[in-house]
Parts: C-alpha cells; sequence; structure tokens
C-alpha cells in the first residue's frame, strides 16, 4: 500500500485551501495513545501525551523520544510533553495555533535545557518532539528531531514532518539515494533535538491543513518506523480503532525486532463519537 501521496500538495495553494476559510464542523477525533519500552531496552525514554478539549473536536498529540546517558532521555521527553500539556492552552487563548505551538516548542526546549544545565549528570540530554492539533477542523502540526507526523489519506500515505537528521541532509542534497538513506548506518543521527542547546530549530506547518472524515494521523517515534514501513503504518492504522490501531503496531514493531522504544499515537477523524474514542479530557 506504499504510495507517496503527491496528489493533493502538487495542487495550486488556491486550490489546495479553498475550504480554508470553512473547515468541516461535524466530525469526532478518536486517538489512541501507546508506548512501549520494546523487547531490548530495559527502560523507555519515549513519553507520550495528550491534551482532549471540553467540546470533543479539539486535541493536541505530541510525542517525544529522549536521548542522554543514566535517566537524562526519559526526563527530557517528560518534561518536553509535560510543557506542552501545560501551556498549549493558555497560548490558544491568546495567539492563533501556529503561534501556539512555536511558543511551546521554545518552551519545551528552555525547560529541557535548564533542567540539563541544573545537574552535571544531565548535560547535553535532550529529546525529538512532533506535536499535532486538530482545532476547529484544521490540522496544525511542527516537530524537532526525527519523530514522525504521517497524514493517511484515501488510501494514500504521506510523511507531514521534516526529519532532522543527518542523512535527510544528504538526501535533500542529492548526494545519496532514498535506497541508500534507508539503510544509511547514520539514518538515526539527528541534527537539532529539544534542550541540547539555548536555542532550537523547529519546522512548524506554514499553513493549517483542512482535515477530512476518514483523516487518519499517526504519530510515531523512530522505534516503530524503522521496523514498520509507512505503507504498513497507514494500512493498520485505516482498517481499526485508533487504540487498537496502536497496539498492533507496537506489537509488529516488537515482533520484528523492537531493538528501541516504541511510542505511537493514532488520531482518526471520524463522522462521531465511538465507545473506543472516548478518551479523559486533560485541558479544558
Amino acid at each position: 500500500m506504499k504510495k507517496l501521496w503527491s496528489a493533493w500538495f502538487d495542487k495550486p495553494k488556491a486550490s489546495r485551501y479553498r475550504n480554508l476559510a470553512e473547515p468541516i464542523a461535524d466530525y469526532f477525533p478518536e486517538i489512541g495513545l501507546l508506548s512501549d519500552a520494546g523487547v531490548v531496552r530495559s527502560s523507555n525514554q519515549d513519553h507520550i501525551g495528550c491534551i482532549r478539549f471540553a467540546n470533543d473536536r479539539n486535541l493536541v498529540a505530541v510525542i517525544a523520544d529522549g536521548m542522554g546517558g543514566h535517566q537524562s532521555g526519559e526526563i527530557a521527553s517528560r518534561i518536553a510533553v509535560e510543557v506542552f500539556q501545560k501551556n498549549f492552552s493558555g497560548y490558544l487563548r491568546n495567539a492563533d495555533c501556529r503561534q501556539a505551538l512555536l511558543k511551546c516548542f521554545a518552551d519545551a526546549n528552555a525547560e529541557v535545557f535548564r533542567s540539563g544545565q541544573a545537574l552535571a549528570e544531565n548535560h547535553g540530554m535532550g529529546t525529538t518532539l512532533v506535536a499535532l492539533a486538530v482545532i476547529d477542523g484544521l490540522a496544525y502540526y511542527g516537530n524537532t528531531g526525527d519523530s514522525r507526523l504521517y497524514l493517511c489519506r484515501s488510501g494514500q500515505v504521506r510523511q507531514l514532518s521534516q526529519d532532522h537528521t543527518v542523512v535527510a541532509e544528504l538526501l535533500n542534497a542529492g548526494l545519496i539515494s532514498a535506497e541508500s538513506a534507508a539503510n544509511h548506518p547514520d539514518r538515526n543521527v539527528i541534527t537539532c533535538a529539544i534542550g541540547t542547546r539555548q536555542t532550537t530549530k523547529a519546522d512548524i506547518a506554514d499553513e493549517a491543513l483542512p482535515i477530512e472524515i476518514g483523516d487518519c494521523f499517526v504519530l510515531c517515534s523512530d522505534g516503530l518506523y524503522d521496523l514498520v514501513g509507512d505503507g504498513e503504518i497507514a494500512e493498520i492504522s485505516a482498517a481499526r480503532p485508533a487504540q487498537e490501531a496502536c497496539k498492533v503496531l507496537v506489537d509488529l514493531a516488537n515482533q520484528r525486532g523492537g531493538y528501541d522504544n516504541i511510542s505511537v499515537a493514532v488520531v482518526k477523524i471520524t463522522e462521531q463519537k465511538t465507545q473506543a474514542a472516548n478518551s479523559p479530557i486533560t485541558r479544558v
């Protein structure tokens, strides 16, 4: 099922965003969340989080994949997710969603960096961070590092996030092929992260993406996509309820080696609530 989804993105912007002024209003985002240590590592340095709003139409999903010795990676990823959950709603009251995302990425970087400087054992700790916000019929998203966001629509899959890795830079510069990139020994060496420096790069989408009924968004750490292909991720996520899809994806990655922590969030845009879709409100 793996396809490059280019048709929508190749449309002129005027056509692509023709419904931006009137996004769909009758929808419900069903969400599943699961994080697993894998079968090799004894600890889980990933963290996942969700902000579910009282109106049932709006939510934010976040995944962070920590790095650093001892417990540092786990601390960094937890801080980044907690900052998002604490600050996003407040920013959204006084700014547009894109600005709220930018502020949260900056806050997360500042807090992880500060915490890393406070204890010698945590110096240099950091984390990836990928976030999706579904607000009033529009999707906003951004990332730092190599945790990913996919959109599965009409049987096709598209990676929305930008990998900040050495291999991605080589690939974008035309210095290596896609086939070489897939098996490159440095494919997981990231070029920027949350908390390793006082400032960092965050790729926040310039334009909001109008959602459609049937859309399926998948956020994940590299522990999933290194072992499960893009097409498989899309097919499994589209065919099952969100929480069940998360479990099937994690189980599949573990069956194929599970050599890293595995985190996944699945957000499906449905027409109405289902029992499987109910999840707690974490922010009003």
